[in-house]
């Protein structure tokens, strides 16, 4: 979204298309239909307080980023559909969440640094392993990075919820970081150490013939707190099949 301006007539176009008239959309949403008639001819340019009940009947709104939270609320400008959803209704802005794309190496658990962020990448928030979740961000694995074949792939996207970092059930796909911050993709084993107070953490990999595990110490790796060495458990992936 350029500006206001531009959501605002992406709304209208929309709401002009479903309810066919601007008689009708004055009818649903109580504003004035020669207003209506001026914001869409681009006589005029609408208030925010004016424009209000429009983007309430579309059920659209404009929200601002929550730092505590990656994934964002996103608005459709012109939404351009390929050849086979040309005659369908247009998207719902409700329906998606454009979640921050980083490269796996350098991914944390807090805020992305500025210079990290690839692109946003946009999933359909009712799939069933998204529905429900938010603090999200996508990982894309490195060229080079072998160590989950065949199960992922270099340039696979993977997408990481922050919230869930359950490492008690052995054997699930979480993105975890060594000692120096930088961020895997790797199955993760953990065992209490009773005797010295202690967790031990294995990172392991599919590929175990050519990445073998990776223990460490909790206490003595990562001084004790989960929060540096798991990100979040890995709850969807994409792979590029174009050249299988």
């Amino acid at each position: 979204m350029d500006t206001f301006f531009d959501a605002a007539k992406s709304v209208l176009d929309r709401a002009k298309a479903k309810y066919g008239t601007a008689k009708a959309l004055a009818d649903a949403s109580g504003v004035d239909p020669a207003n209506i008639s001026r914001w869409t001819r681009g006589k005029r340019s609408p208030k925010l307080e004016d424009i209000a009940p429009i983007f309430d009947v579309m059920q659209a709104k404009i929200v601002l980023p929550d730092e505590e939270d990656p994934a964002r609320d996103i608005c459709f400008v012109d939404a351009r559909a390929v050849p086979a959803g040309a005659n369908q209704p247009p998207p719902e802005v409700e329906d998606y969440l454009a979640v921050p794309l980083v490269e796996e190496v350098g991914a944390g658990p807090g805020l992305i640094p500025q210079g990290e962020l690839l692109s946003w990448f946009l999933v359909y928030r009712h799939q069933d392993a998204i529905r429900y979740r938010r603090d999200l961000i996508a990982v894309r694995i490195g060229k080079r990075s072998t160590s989950m074949l065949p199960i992922l792939h270099p340039g696979d996207v993977v997408l990481v919820d922050r919230q869930d970092r359950d490492v008690m059930t052995p054997g699930r796909i979480m993105l975890v970081m060594d000692p120096d911050g930088a961020g895997m993709i790797k199955r993760v084993a953990v065992e209490e150490v009773k005797s010295e107070r202690d967790w031990r953490i294995v990172f392991y990999s599919d590929n175990v013939a050519n990445h073998p595990p990776i223990v460490y110490s909790l206490r003595e790796d990562f001084l004790g707190d989960w929060d540096r060495a798991v990100v979040g458990r890995a709850i969807r992936a994409w792979s590029d099949i174009s050249g299988m």
